[in-house]
């Protein structure tokens, strides 16, 4: 029998991505209109609070098993980069969200060959990779 074994940093941030994916996709609607409208959306009845401090429960996760897995450096750059060159050229918040994992992938795939092929700091150059993303778009 064949027994495959990944390292403790994938299982975390696998649970961590289903935690994630759960909450868009049971709250997407609720979350857009309590990030900007939360007045209106406390006056027809939705958890403005419940979906505030769910949202920030989520970042947290993210963030603590980014930490753990490749460190502060490239954590805060995929937290930061993607989001903020997707936000420059998105129209909804559909758009932001697909370009955001698209900007985040790729930095990923091109900064990891990119240290191989110059032998440099993984993690150095995915975050070096995230900020020329967002300075050509």
């Amino acid at each position: 029998m064949l027994s495959i074994t990944m390292p403790k940093a994938v299982w975390m941030l696998l649970l961590v991505l289903i935690i994630n994916i759960t909450f868009l996709l049971l709250y997407f609607k609720e979350m857009k209109l309590t990030t900007f409208d939360p007045v209106y959306a406390a006056s027809i009845g939705i958890p403005v609070v419940f979906l505030h401090y769910g949202f920030m429960t989520t970042i947290s996760f993210t963030t603590v098993a980014a930490f753990d897995s490749v460190g502060a450096i490239l954590a805060v750059a995929m937290l930061i980069g993607p989001a903020a060159t997707s936000y420059l050229i998105s129209k909804t918040i559909k758009q932001m969200f697909i370009y955001s994992m698209l900007f985040g992938a790729s930095a990923s795939v091109i900064g990891y060959y990119l240290a191989k092929l110059w032998d440099t700091s993984i993690a150095g150059m995915m975050a070096t990779t995230v900020g020329v993303l967002f300075v050509v778009h």
